[in-house]
């Protein structure tokens, strides 16, 4: 008489990705109500639609920090809703997208705003008849020029209406352009950039700024920033980050082997932990990287606001997608001994969100070393402190364009000059 073992179906990777969105969204909105009242949040709801979102634009100071939440809620809900509207299957990708458009509607995404480039995004895919699924990348990461449609609507002597319009066709016309853009631009980089639609939105908002200068007009970018800790800013994210461990350990069955095995991948986009190592271990090194990310703010000194806690959570959806604290360590210390060696401390804005958005040149450090990293969190440091006004503060992965260049200018020397690299692609 044979013995069968009984043995557990796999996980169900979409299908778990899919709910843990969907459960970050409902924790953003909940925790917006749990901090506001709601006739509060409707005001703030208001005043983030109706105020220029030029960067650097914290919505804890503009509206309050539960209606900052809840404006995240209600953008990270709309960008799941996209997604299961076209269907795109829920990976690592996926979840990565879906972070960051959270964590950016805290600083300059709100859901008018970032509704036109979906419009462009789906013209694009009838165009060259494709299904829109492909291009879910384009629909949601193109909104890093959401800043450009609240230029348009709030702007000019144009009535109301004919203003928004004219938003709607600027916001869709970039969405349409911005495709062809990336793709190039991704061969620029060749991946070793995790932000990939921040360096082709800051090269499309240089030009676009520029233009505009040329012309007599003048921009101007923006710091509004709130400084300090508040507590259940801290309590939010300390329970996501366990909350993310703790249930990416039980899809592991206790294993934490599973999750360090996560580490023997460099990083170089595209790659998807939920994919090559299960929804289980990416959750797990999501979580790390929220500690990470957190620790590293909390060891400076630093500030817990709209910007800093949208790069928290940023680094923590980038966690299913291309960053470990393997890859990662090496660029925030490049940062944090630039922010020693330049003007500005490690407590300043641009200090913070480039130790923090810098790990975009993960790649880096994991494909060639960590010394290699260091070297791009200097680099990154001091490109990113000159990158935003040239681009008129339209670009709100401002860091992803220093990132780009960044990125363009180590791989290209160090595979000039490194023997063992020289045939790295």
């Amino acid at each position: 008489m044979s013995i069968r073992r009984a043995i557990a179906p796999p996980p169900n990777n979409a299908a778990i990705s899919k709910y843990m969105c969907v459960a970050f969204g409902i924790s953003l909105i909940a925790m917006g109500f749990a901090c506001e009242s709601p006739g509060n949040i409707l005001i703030g709801l208001r005043e983030y639609i109706l105020c220029e979102d030029i960067l650097l634009t914290d919505y804890f100071v503009i509206g309050s920090i539960g209606a900052a939440f809840v404006n995240a809620g209600l953008v990270t809900l709309i960008s799941i809703a996209l997604t299961l509207w076209i269907k795109t299957p829920y990976t690592g990708s996926t979840i990565a997208m879906i972070f960051l458009m959270g964590g950016f509607a805290l600083f300059g995404k709100n859901p008018v705003n970032i509704l036109p480039f979906f419009l462009g995004v789906w013209l694009y895919s009838r165009i060259k008849g494709h299904p829109m699924a492909r291009y879910t990348n384009a629909a949601l990461f193109s909104t890093t020029l959401a800043p450009i449609v609240s230029d348009l609507m709030l702007h000019g002597s144009f009535p109301f209406i004919v203003r928004m319009a004219v938003a709607l066709l600027g916001g869709a016309l970039i969405g349409y352009l911005i495709i062809p853009l990336a793709e190039h631009s991704f061969s620029t980089h060749m991946g070793y950039t995790l932000f990939n639609y921040g360096f082709a939105g800051g090269l499309m908002a240089l030009i676009i700024a520029s233009s505009i200068q040329a012309m007599g007009g003048s921009i101007e970018t923006q710091m509004i920033w709130q400084e300090g800790l508040p507590a259940p800013v801290l309590l939010y994210l300390i329970l996501l980050i366990v909350a993310l461990t703790l249930a990416g350990l039980w899809l592991c069955g206790w294993n934490p082997l599973a999750y360090l095995r996560i580490m023997r991948h460099s990083g170089r986009a595209p790659t998807d932990f939920v994919i090559t190592d299960g929804v289980g271990a990416a959750m797990v090194n999501m979580g790390a990287m929220g500690l990470v990310s957190l620790g590293y703010i909390l060891l400076i000194g630093g500030d817990l606001n709209g910007p800093v806690v949208g790069a928290i959570l940023t680094s923590i959806g980038f966690g299913a997608a291309g960053e470990h604290p393997k890859n990662t360590i090496p660029v925030m210390a490049g940062v944090f001994i630039a922010s020693h060696i330049m003007i500005p401390s490690n407590t300043d804005p641009g200090m913070q969100l480039a130790a923090l958005f810098g790990t975009a040149l993960a790649p880096i450090s994991g494909q060639f070393g960590a010394h290699y990293g260091v070297l791009a969190g200097l680099l990154h440091a001091a490109v990113v402190l000159a990158t935003a006004a040239p681009c008129g503060g339209y670009n709100l992965y401002n860091n992803g364009f220093a990132a780009g260049l960044v990125a363009l200018v180590m791989v290209s020397m160090i595979q000039g000059v490194s023997k063992r690299w020289r045939s790295a692609d």
